[in-house]
């Protein structure tokens, strides 16, 4: 049996507008915040940048970065970061904030860093996104080490 390639051609172009009608459907889940560095400034002040990581399968846009930092199980230092920072799909981008660490931690920071010694923190903190509209919770713990070379530099 012999079969029309005007078929053949109608059939073809049927699964091609088939696989061009819909695009795969976007999956969000919660992002997650460390901290990839703290450096101290020269006016003895500590920065830090923070890494969100968005694990969503599109792109979002996140803003109102609330975060509490525990280092060495001293006293939490609350900080914030209200810009927006849109992130791709399974990609991360850096927020930078000024640390207002208390005098007790920026010691033990110096202390540490003088010796070669890494750092324990916690993080604990809120993260809103856009699209869609939710407020994350955000929760970290992790260590930096002091970064050969570079003086005042924990990574």
């Amino acid at each position: 049996m012999r079969q029309s390639p005007v078929l053949h051609a109608a059939l073809a172009a049927t699964v091609l507008l088939g696989a061009c009608s819909s695009e795969p459907a976007k999956r969000y889940f919660p992002p997650q915040a460390s901290l990839q560095q703290l450096q101290r400034l020269p006016d003895g002040q500590w920065q830090a940048q923070v890494r969100v990581q968005n694990f969503s399968t599109g792109a979002v846009e996140f803003r109102n970065l609330a975060l509490k930092v525990q280092i060495q199980d001293l006293e939490w230092t609350a900080v914030s970061a209200m810009d927006a920072l849109k992130i791709g799909p399974n990609n991360a981008e850096i927020y930078t904030i000024a640390m207002p660490f208390p005098a007790t931690t920026q010691q033990v920071l110096s202390e540490r860093m003088g010796k070669g010694q890494s750092i324990r923190y916690v993080l604990n903190g809120t993260i809103d996104s856009i699209d869609p509209g939710k407020t994350y919770p955000l929760t970290y713990q992790g260590r930096l080490n002091p970064a050969p070379g570079l003086d005042g530099v924990y990574r």
